[in-house]
């Protein structure tokens, strides 16, 4: 039974379907004219809350001449050879107000536009929603995008520590491999990660590791809930987190960054653009290190160091194609101690993408081959230094995938969506019987978007064939409608599923220790897990503020765990089966406000859980969570603040008595503040968990964090 608020919430959701729909107004392009001889204009284009550089924003001039200008990486621009008079100019950036302004040329000195950020940002393109490019307005369904800002501001070094600051989102870690996210009350095991569109592999005890993801690197995120598996397949079934990588700028460009703090936090990173005719290349280098554990709130011993490169290059001209390659290399080593144990974990992951469009005036056709390639590396010993490779068990996973795209739009009522996705997958570990397993996927996809009556209908379904484990079809139908064009009510029914991994269909493990010796083996008999999710929202967006409301409803089915099976001389064998069903259910809420330089958001987060075999809540899940940020000038510096609020949580259950023990809630701030020294340097300092709040074994928080950070822009030229 979905609980009152969401049903509540999806029959108003469901009535606004037949609301009447206003008249928008249409858009108005310009081409832009030819420049005459005269005055050259100079100036520089930033946020008018923080003082940052405005990058890729365009500037129109009309007057004598019409000229069109974009802002560099540092925001500045240069528009030359202008006839003297007056102009009005109008400029625009994704994700702020367009602001126009009046001016007689020859200017004197330069020309500073200061542009106001939008509480959010509609017009913003997205891809994730329905693997095409479309604004955020048209989307079928709810998307939360982080921008780059808002990754900077933060002062995180990694993609975990952003995620779980939001409304909605909790940390999954406990285990030295790595740290996760959940999504509606799914874990991350049930998530899947994107990097530009292609999985992030490397999942060890079926958590993927965000904190491998730099944030230097990431232009922006698009984190979309509820099951996506009709676009795409196995894993999505608490939704889906696509990292966008910074692109290649307009012109020339570099910046470099430099973090110090507690804990043995060291954190650099460079990157360094450049364009020549229709070819733009970008290259971007870190190091990170820490004295912490991924997922882990402490461990004696523990360290982290990483190194990741990336380097991308993109082609577009005038014709319809365009295309794009990419390569990303992470190397990273952990070490930390249990005991007189010392544990040694090597990872490098590397990932290669390239991607080809083609754009007509009703087709698109794409093609994208990508290949991931992780190699995980573990040893013990009682000494500091590590033990020979030879002595250590090694994991490697593989992946290398063709997905192949077509879309037509001619401007009418439907647009078509579908491609085909082509993949292999493969594991080399010892625990695996006969050491090395591969599965080879076939998944065809399709989905349309109709205009009816005013309603945007979008039914989908994806077919999925596995070497392992055969088929599985998963259909969604989402419905958005804009009664007016402030206003977006959304609703819809999907289905989610994962596919067992290769540890569920084949582990041959054996622990021999003294007195605990057990047996864990696969199941090849093992079928997807199923779930089904019903979402609907509403959303209202103003130049100032917006609101967002929406409830979830997901019914799971067959999940996979392990249970006792039998005995083998003396231990305890285990085995995998579909065995788990529950639901997850909740509401959450969300609220921004940006009057002038100040920003204040807010959010909460109700979530109600049962596991049908105790008839209680799942473990790990606070039933209530919320947060609240606020940014604000200072005079010349930029402040920001953030609380979390994290709920009791059921944390462990006794199998006999059933009993539950409870982790008591708490609350973590976190303080930035930020000033520009001079031109092209920032100085940024930052208290992470002022309150030093530490719950005992809570994954992921490690007491009062402290970091200074150092970051310029050291070259741009403009390249209109």
């Amino acid at each position: 039974m979905i609980p009152s608020p969401a049903r509540l919430l999806v029959l108003a959701t469901l009535a606004g379907f037949w609301a009447p729909t206003a008249v928008g107004a249409q858009a108005v392009t310009t081409t832009p004219g030819d420049a005459g001889a005269g005055a050259v204009v100079v100036g520089a284009v930033v946020d008018d809350a923080t003082g940052a550089a405005v990058a890729d924003a365009l500037l129109h001039f009309e007057g004598p001449d019409t000229v069109r200008v974009l802002t560099s990486a540092d925001g500045g621009w240069s528009a030359g050879s202008l006839e003297p008079g007056v102009y009005r100019i109008a400029v625009s950036r994704l994700g702020y107000e367009e602001r126009t302004l009046t001016a007689r040329v020859p200017v004197e000195g330069g020309l500073r536009v200061e542009l106001s950020s939008l509480a959010l940002p509609l017009e913003a393109l997205i891809v994730t929603a329905s693997r095409r490019l479309q604004r955020l307005a048209d989307a079928p369904v709810s998307v939360e995008v982080f921008r780059a800002e808002e990754l900077r501001r933060s002062g995180a070094s990694d993609l975990a520590s952003i995620l779980t600051e939001r409304t909605g989102m909790q940390l999954q870690g406990g285990h030295p491999n790595g740290a996760g996210v959940m999504l509606q009350g799914l874990d991350s095991e049930r998530v899947l990660i994107l990097v530009d569109g292609q999985p992030w592999i490397g999942r060890l005890s079926g958590t993927a590791d965000l904190s491998r993801i730099p944030t230097s690197m990431i232009e922006r995120v698009e984190v979309v809930k509820g099951p996506q598996a009709a676009l795409y397949g196995s894993e999505a079934m608490g939704g889906v987190v696509n990292v966008i990588t910074r692109r290649p700028g307009a012109g020339w460009g570099g910046s470099a960054s430099i973090t110090s703090g507690s804990q043995g936090r060291l954190d650099t990173s460079a990157r360094l653009t450049a364009r020549r005719g229709d070819l733009g290349f970008g290259v971007d280098v870190g190091r990170r290190t820490e004295d912490l554990l991924p997922g882990q709130g402490s461990s004696s011993a523990a360290s982290v160091v990483r190194r990741d490169g990336r380097a991308s290059a993109s082609w577009s001209g005038e014709g319809p194609l365009a295309l794009d390659a990419s390569l990303l290399l992470v190397d990273e080593d952990q070490r930390w101690a249990t005991g007189q144990l010392r544990h040694f974990a090597d990872n490098v992951q590397g990932m290669l993408t390239l991607d080809g469009r083609w754009t007509g005036e009703a087709h698109t056709l794409g093609a994208a081959v990508h290949a991931s390639r992780f190699d995980h590396l573990l040893r013990r010993g009682t000494q500091a230094v590590a033990p020979p490779e030879s002595s250590g068990d090694r994991q490697v996973q593989s992946l290398a995938e063709l997905d192949l795209m077509w879309g037509w739009d001619q401007g009418g009522d439907l647009v078509l969506d579908a491609g085909m996705e082509l993949g292999r997958e493969r594991i080399e570990a010892e625990t695996v019987s006969s050491g090395e397993r591969d599965r080879v996927t076939v998944e065809p996809f399709a989905q349309a978007t109709l205009d009816v009556a005013g309603v945007s209908v979008v039914p989908g379904l994806r077919y999925s064939h596995s070497s392992l484990w055969g088929g599985h079809w998963t259909p969604r139908l989402a419905l958005m409608k804009r009664p007016i064009p402030a206003l977006a009510v959304r609703a819809s029914v999907s289905a989610g599923y994962r596919a067992p991994s290769f540890k569920e269909l084949g582990l041959d493990f054996l622990n021999s220790g003294p007195g605990f010796g057990y047996l864990v083996r696969g199941n090849p008999d093992l079928q997807p897990e199923t779930s089904t999710n019903l979402s609907a929202g509403v959303e209202w967006t103003g130049l100032r503020a917006y609101g967002r409301v929406q409830g979830f409803h997901n019914a799971f089915d067959r999940f996979i765990e392990t249970s006792a099976v039998g005995d083998s001389a003396g231990m305890t064998v285990y085995t995998y089966g579909n065995i788990a069903e529950g639901r997850t259910s909740g509401v959450e809420i969300e609220l921004g406000w940006t009057p002038g330089p100040l920003e204040l958001e807010a959010g909460y987060a109700l979530l109600d859980t049962e596991d049908s075999s105790t008839g209680q809540a799942l473990l790990g899940r606070p039933r209530h969570s919320g947060r609240v940020s606020l940014g604000l000038p200072l005079g010349g510096l930029r402040a920001h603040t953030a609380g979390t609020w994290t709920g009791a949580t059921p944390m462990t259950r006794d199998p006999d008595s059933g009993t539950v023990s409870m982790r008591d809630g708490y609350l973590r701030f976190d303080a930035r503040v930020a000033h520009r020294l001079m031109d092209r340097l920032d100085l940024a300092v930052g208290v992470d968990n002022i309150l030093d709040a530490a719950p005992e074994a809570w994954p992921g928080f490690t007491g009062r964090r402290i970091h200074l950070t150092l970051s310029s822009t050291f070259l741009g030229t403009s390249d209109p």
